[in-house]
């Protein structure tokens, strides 16, 4: 090796090194829902099953094929409820950018959504059973109720379906810059979250390549190693030059 060659390998191992990593584990569900953790809020009918073909896991609705591999997860259910599926991971001590990712069908049988500030299907207001048909993504605190919205818990809400959203649509492919988030929580532990309620008919609510995925960056040490590092390949480099001369 000459001493260019050298100097060259002496940057790239002392270079702040920059490598992808991914925070989501099975996040396109081929291998079932481990690595994921159901809840069904109490006297709820369905829960979240892993979605394969056409065809929806209880009603044998027609639905898309899961947008890559074999499987997918996917609500469905007889009758109605409120479902979550959620998967804990931990920010590392540094990052350079982040984003969140995931394909979604959303297959709204009823003739409307309904998204008031509650994912409990049986929830009453003035004696009256409160309309509930949505869908939403969340990043919540690890230590919150799995239905949880309050503001402390919830800290970022990705998507939600609003009135006035076409009733079938997907898999489409949603992505958010979640950098400002994750920086704001180095080393922590986060809950990313899938929720379905439905209280007015049928809602499949499909989940796919679900991924939080960041570019990680060390930094140089400062004990010396970097201005000795560098006096070496300076040296390296005048030596290259007196070379070329002689």
């Amino acid at each position: 090796m000459n001493k260019w060659n050298t100097a060259i390998a002496l940057v790239a191992i002392i270079s702040p090194a920059v490598q992808a990593a991914e925070l989501i584990s099975n996040g396109g569900f081929e291998s079932g829902l481990s690595s994921w953790t159901r809840a069904d809020l109490i006297g709820s009918d369905g829960t979240f099953s892993t979605q394969s073909g056409t065809a929806s896991p209880v009603n044998a609705d027609p639905v898309p094929a899961p947008p890559a591999g074999l499987s997918a997860a996917m609500t469905d259910a007889q009758g109605p409820g409120s479902h979550v599926l959620y998967q804990d991971f931990t920010v590392p001590s540094t990052l350079s950018s982040a984003a969140l990712q995931f394909d979604l069908f959303v297959g709204n049988r009823a003739g409307q959504f309904a998204s008031p500030p509650t994912l409990d299907f049986a929830a009453i207001d003035s004696g009256n059973a409160v309309l509930n048909q949505q869908a939403r993504v969340d990043i919540l605190q690890p230590s919150a109720d799995p239905f949880s919205l309050g503001g402390g818990d919830v800290l970022l809400n990705a998507y939600q379906t609003q009135p006035g959203d076409p009733l079938v649509s997907g898999y489409n492919h949603i992505s958010q810059d979640i950098t400002g988030l994750l920086s704001a929580h180095l080393g922590e532990t986060l809950r990313l979250r899938f929720a379905e309620t439905d209280n007015i008919f049928t809602f499949q609510l499909g989940v796919d390549n679900a991924s939080i995925n960041l570019g990680q960056s060390s930094t140089v040490p400062d004990s010396g190693i970097g201005s000795v590092t560098l006096l070496t390949l300076g040296g390296l480099c005048w030596a290259g030059r007196r070379a070329r001369q002689s």
